[in-house]
């Protein structure tokens, strides 16, 4: 009896970790600019989107829990009114293993500076598809499936169409509230232009270089470095015909922001005819980071 109790346990830590939820996220919640009579609403909240993010099932399939995608979400309040209307900030990051080492490479990374949602301590986050039950549960549902599009995009050429368009329905339910709309944050940098590009045909480059700077790129960097930065130079330098029809587009330039201390750390170790190449390329294409990239010839 006791051999089969134990071999049911194993049995269920086996089935929990095959259907593990696909999302590991590291929630923190601050308002350093703000003096607060119950201070404790912060925690609340923190550990209140962590819950509501980690024990969710988002997507149809299996995760084992070593390939759950990590995600970080850092919310600084600024503004708190009526005691539960919320206007802060939020940033948003996910990273994936690199095959063949213990490195995991940021994927996608993105500064909201126009958040606004309602929270009432200890209130349940509810969500529902095709429907806005709660402002907060579907900004949170936003930032998962574009980090679940931008991962399966990385594994698969356009791999994360699916859920791009489950992210574009989010913004389409929530349009006229503040952040979801094109002229809201500062310039194109906002939900609106970050959804509408991902789904758009005319910025495809951006996202097949998801697929190959990361499959073809990184997950090949353990074996065969200098063919994996070939392919890393290809991949960027696929983004020249873009850049020449749109230059400030927000996908490429989320692309950099995301990459570009990864970059820097990738070429340091070519020799200095290819440093010279991605040199002039990231120059071009990305001149906001230029002074950094400079950090290549050290």
């Amino acid at each position: 009896m006791r051999k089969i109790g134990l071999l049911l346990g194993v049995f269920v830590l086996l089935f929990t970790e095959l259907h593990a939820q696909e999302i590991k996220a590291n929630v923190q919640v601050i308002a350093p600019s703000l003096q607060l009579t119950n201070k404790q609403i912060l925690t609340t909240l923190q550990n209140s989107v962590q819950q509501f993010i980690n024990s969710r099932k988002w997507t149809d399939d299996v995760f084992e829990a070593r390939e759950k995608i990590e995600m970080s979400f850092f919310l600084e309040v600024k503004k708190i009114s009526n005691a539960s209307d919320f206007v802060g900030t939020l940033q948003v990051q996910s990273t994936r293993p690199v095959f063949g080492s213990n490195y995991k490479t940021t994927v996608f990374t993105f500064n909201d500076e126009d958040v606004a949602f309602a929270y009432r301590e200890f209130e349940p986050l509810d969500y529902q598809e095709n429907q806005n039950v709660n402002d907060l549960t579907s900004l949170l549902a936003f930032y998962v499936y574009m980090a679940l599009g931008y991962d399966y995009d990385s594994f698969a050429e356009l791999g994360g169409s699916t859920f791009y368009q489950k992210a574009q329905n989010i913004g389409g339910l929530m349009q006229g509230k503040p952040g979801w709309n094109q002229g809201d944050g500062k310039g194109q940098r906002n939900r609106f232009n970050l959804i509408d590009g991902v789904n758009n045909n005319r910025f495809l480059p951006a996202r097949k270089l998801t697929y190959r700077y990361h499959r073809k790129g990184m997950d090949r960097m353990s074996d065969n470095p200098e063919q994996a930065r070939s392919e890393i130079t290809a991949s960027i330098k696929s983004l020249e015909e873009l850049f020449t029809l749109s230059p400030n587009n927000l996908i490429t330039r989320v692309f950099f922001s995301t990459k570009w201390p990864e970059i820097i750390e990738i070429y340091k170790q070519a020799p200095v005819p290819e440093k010279n190449t991605i040199l002039e390329l990231l120059r071009k294409l990305d001149s906001q980071n230029s002074n950094r990239y400079e950090k290549i010839k050290a």
